[in-house]
């Protein structure tokens, strides 16, 4: 008998959700960098192969795409680090972000870069990639020089997940100034800034190619719980990844009598202890605490005790249908991912991303 934990993975789903984030811009780049935030890139891209095309970090990710037939427009969001990459984005039609100086020094060795499409990064407040807004005319300046073929104008919100901060709104801003700018000498050049959290809260950004992350899997990227802007509603997107595992052995426990490592639960009445076949080892976070929440036979139970490499234990005293061979949901269809991540202490894309590959996936339509 095969090991019982598995993530199912909702492809139409998916679907509606990348649906849901393309209605605020004219194209959207499906970001599906880190297998898919672990839902599993090759599935998704096909899933999503209507897409106005997908956004990875690295070249090896874009590679591997296109080595499996993928044609979709694929953009690299880290760049190239050698002039091979860059070389490899000729031969392979992907498209780059340039975001340093050292990047654009290879670009300008040879001609040939000229047929590489660019998405030019500004740093607007995030202080991680990007070039400083007195840079930008310089810059420009000198891909006018070399005939390269700058596409977009590109940046990323810091604190777009935060609808009481005031920030987002004044730094598009300002990537509109630039963008506004160097459109009379660039006609062509189009703007990307929008993030799933721009998209979800923020309807006065509108650019012209957003990049949805973690909405097209389902989750909230903000973050107040549920939070419902004047734009859209959380509560729109269709959970994509569904963790469970089965009860494989069921024991009762007395009243003083504790559970699993530490003695860090002990039993208040007699309980009835599910053991279910999933641990930190498949990813399920350790860190999750006694009193988070399962799904069971169509009732919320709670987690007892610490997480195990390959077991938890849950409390069914009050379950009589739970027995060994019950299906556990851990996060899904009816536990948010963002209510684990919150008692975790994290965010629900490392939930994901996190899952390890000894839980099989399982794909439905």
């Amino acid at each position: 008998m095969t090991r019982p934990a598995q993530a199912v993975i909702n492809l139409q789903n998916l679907k509606d959700n990348y649906q849901i984030a393309k209605a605020h811009s004219s194209q959207a780049y499906a970001v599906i960098k880190a297998d898919a935030y672990g839902h599993g890139i090759l599935p998704v891209a096909h899933a999503l192969s209507d897409a106005d095309g997908f956004a990875v970090a690295c070249m090896d990710e874009a590679l591997h795409l296109r080595q499996e037939g993928i044609k979709n427009p694929i953009l690299v969001l880290e760049g190239g680090f050698d002039k091979q990459e860059w070389l490899s984005a000729i031969e392979y039609d992907v498209e780059m972000a340039l975001h340093h100086q050292s990047q654009l020094d290879i670009l300008l060795t040879d001609p040939c870069f000229t047929q590489v499409k660019l998405w030019l990064k500004v740093d607007i407040g995030m202080n991680r990639l990007g070039f400083h807004f007195e840079e930008c005319d310089s810059i420009f300046k000198q891909c006018q020089s070399a005939n390269l073929n700058i596409k977009v104008l590109m940046s990323h919100f810091p604190c777009a997940d935060d609808i009481a901060q005031q920030k987002t709104e004044h730094q598009f801003s300002r990537l509109e100034k630039i963008f506004n700018q160097q459109q009379i000498v660039w006609p062509d050049l189009v703007m990307s800034s929008n993030n799933s959290a721009a998209i979800i809260a923020w309807p006065n950004v509108s650019d012209h190619i957003s990049r949805p992350g973690i909405i097209l899997y389902g989750s909230s990227p903000l973050i107040s719980d549920n939070s419902i802007t004047d734009h859209l509603s959380t509560d729109m997107l269709k959970p994509v990844m569904t963790l469970k595992s089965n009860i494989v052995f069921v024991r009762t426990i007395q009243a003083g009598e504790s559970i699993g490592y530490g003695d860090s639960w002990i039993a208040k009445r007699t309980t009835r202890v599910g053991i279910v076949a999933l641990g930190y080892g498949d990813g399920y976070p350790r860190t999750a605490p006694s009193g988070a929440p399962v799904y069971c036979h169509n009732q919320r139970i709670s987690l007892i005790g610490r997480v195990s490499m390959d077991m938890v234990c849950i409390d069914i005293t009050d379950l009589d249908p739970a027995d060994i061979g019950s299906e556990v949901e851990f996060w899904g269809e009816n536990i948010n991912a963002s209510e684990v991540a919150k008692l975790c202490n994290t965010i629900s894309y490392e939930l994901f991303c996190q899952v390890t590959p000894r839980v099989k996936r399982t794909y439905i339509q």
